[in-house]
């Protein structure tokens, strides 16, 4: 460090001393008028919080009391969603379903025969022998 910026140091610690030593004080006026912009600022934010309390008091409309009684929005979605698969099948009618489920499970089987439990083929097929 050189010479010049230790004096430098020294003189800028002399100042900020001096200022701790002499805080100044705001004046009565000002004090005074901050106090009441503060007064007015709560003012009014109280009444804006009144108005709010007054505007949300009111009861819900019917829609807003269905759909709370539904269960909420998730609920009313579901609902929704399973009326129009309802209104699309019936419209479309059952005709259909049958080529669907052959698509799915072989034109051999239909969805009205499609064996879940797994049986003695089965298990022998993959090597496994049951003892009964």
């Amino acid at each position: 460090m050189t010479e010049t910026n230790a004096n430098e140091e020294r003189m800028l610690e002399d100042i900020f001393a001096a200022a701790r030593r002499e805080a100044p004080e705001p004046s009565p006026a000002l004090m005074a008028r901050i106090l009441a912009d503060a007064e007015a600022v709560q003012a009014a934010d109280t009444a804006r919080r009144a108005a709010t309390i007054r505007r949300n008091s009111r009861r819900p409309g019917l829609f807003a009391s269905a759909i709370t009684a539904l269960g909420g929005w998730g609920a009313v979605g579901g609902l929704a969603a399973a009326t129009l698969a309802g209104v699309w099948i019936g419209f479309t009618g059952m005709g259909a379903l049958g080529s669907t489920a052959a698509g799915l499970w072989g034109a051999a089987e239909s969805a009205a025969t499609v064996d879940l439990i797994p049986g003695e083929a089965d298990f022998a097929a993959l090597g496994i022998g049951l003892e009964g």
